[in-house]
């Protein structure tokens, strides 16, 4: 009994896998069928969506063919559809009313298919310019853009924090650097040269541990320490600084703006702000100005970031890095006697080692000197090195005012240049303001009168800015 109810049980089993595979071939073969006779009849439909979503890609590279089947963008795929057929009923209707003699009617149908799809085909153009249905290549809804781009850009800075972001410098040339910061930091061509030298080469040490680089440029007042700063950031990371004043951080709780509050503190959910920069920017130039001025507790907690190049945020515990970076720290202490070293002393060891202990003694931490890579003395501009930055600041206002200066008098720059040796513990700043005196209400009033071109000149010792181009 056992061994005939196994049989007809077996062979019942094998019936019914025999019935369901024959349903399962006519249910594919009708479906296969069905899908060939619908791609043929709706082939112009088909062939518009294909160059709808290859124009969509190219206009908008991270489009994808799978989001038109999400609302509500399968309203743009049916539209594009729409307009393939309506085409394809437009012209074959119009040929056969025309060709075949068809009835007027039939001619209607068929010119009113064509202007609607026309009418589709400008809806679809006015998509892809993002002036209709913006949202069709979105995958967030604008109205919760904001809060996810905050959280990502949160995560993107907690995710280079830790590791750090390395400088790339390969496709740069040090040549092209150097001759470029020459131009804009005038009168330290030594210092621009060993700057970038040092930069380019620690640049391609692998030392996950440690900044790019970390110099310390001190010196005389207006000798072109920050702006030195300045240009490495453009020319070396397109711009990217993170600049820290530190006679801001004078008392001791200046250390807060840096790495945060304790946590359970108030501001502590903030974190530190110098910590997140370091996140967000992830490798650019740190510019730590006038660093003689921040509180001992400041500097404390600035070691580990010069000689590991690790922050640590104290509300999170979390650890940022500046390997990235190229640290700069500014100082204007023992400014005279640095001054009087950066001009006497042409070896550039002795020259440092002289700098070094001219800082010792003006109260400078031994134990940041020893972190630092290089201590650079920034000489005084000379007579020459004043009329090239002044030369350079009269173009600048000539560019900012619209106008071209071809011409000034020598006169003008001799003046202005004994004024500027004679007030050098202003710095370039004064200098500045003098050209600005001199020369910016003239050229403003040349640009009024519809001047391009302009020559500066000395009459009676009062200063002439006439026009010599343009139209009156």
């Amino acid at each position: 009994m056992n061994l005939v109810t196994a049989i007809f049980g077996t062979s019942q089993r094998l019936l019914w896998r025999l019935v369901h595979a024959a349903i399962v071939l006519a249910l594919g073969a009708f479906a296969v069928g069905f899908a060939l006779q619908f791609f043929f009849w709706l082939w112009p439909a088909w062939i518009a969506l294909a160059a709808a979503l290859l124009l969509a890609h190219r206009i908008h590279p991270g489009v994808r063919w799978t989001w038109f089947l999400m609302p509500p963008r399968r309203r743009f795929a049916a539209l594009v559809a729409a307009t393939g057929l309506l085409a394809a009923w437009g012209i074959e209707g119009t040929f056969d009313a025309i060709a075949g003699g068809g009835d007027f009617a039939d001619m209607l149908v068929g010119l009113g298919c064509l202007a609607a799809a026309t009418a589709c085909t400008w809806y679809i153009t006015k998509i892809f310019e993002g002036n209709a249905m913006t949202e069709i290549f979105k995958l967030v809804a604008p109205e919760r853009a904001g809060a996810l781009l905050s959280k990502l850009r949160s995560l993107d800075v907690l995710h280079r924090a830790g590791g750090g972001q390395a400088a790339d410098f390969r496709t740069l040339d040090p040549a092209a650097v150097a001759a470029s910061l020459k131009e804009r930091v005038i009168g330290q061509d030594a210092t621009v040269d060993s700057v970038v030298s040092t930069a380019f080469r620690r640049a391609r040490l692998a030392r996950p541990n440690k900044p790019v680089a970390t110099f310390l440029f001190v010196g005389a007042t207006g000798a072109g320490k920050t702006e030195l700063a300045k240009a490495l950031a453009a020319q070396l990371f397109a711009g990217r600084m993170i600049r820290v004043d530190c006679n801001e951080l004078s008392a001791e709780h200046g250390v807060q703006r840096l790495i945060g509050s304790p946590p359970g503190y108030r501001g502590s959910e903030d974190g530190g702000w110098l910590c997140r920069e370091l996140g967000r920017v992830g490798t650019g130039v740190l510019l730590l100005d006038e660093i003689e001025k921040a509180h001992p507790v400041v500097l404390k907690t600035l070691m580990g970031l010069l000689d590991e190049a690790r922050l640590t945020e104290q509300s999170t515990s979390q650890v940022y890095s500046a390997r990235g970076f190229v640290v700069v720290l500014t100082s204007n202490a023992a400014a005279h006697e640095i001054a009087e070293i950066a001009q006497v002393e042409p070896d550039p060891t002795l020259r440092s080692v002289k700098t070094r202990d001219a800082l010792k003694q003006a109260g400078f931490l031994p134990e940041v000197l020893a972190r630092l890579d290089q201590v650079f003395a920034f000489a005084p501009l000379r007579a020459e090195d004043y009329g090239r930055v002044i030369e350079k600041f009269l173009i600048d206002f000539g560019r900012e005012c619209g106008v071209e200066i071809v011409e000034a008098d020598a006169d003008l720059l001799l003046d202005l240049v004994t004024k500027a040796m004679a007030t050098t513990s202003y710095g370039v700043r004064e200098v500045v303001r003098s050209v600005e005196n001199a020369v910016v209400d003239g050229l403003i009033g040349v640009k009024d009168a519809g001047g391009t071109s302009a020559a500066v000149r000395v009459l009676d010792g009062k200063v002439i800015v006439e026009k010599i181009g343009g139209v009156a």
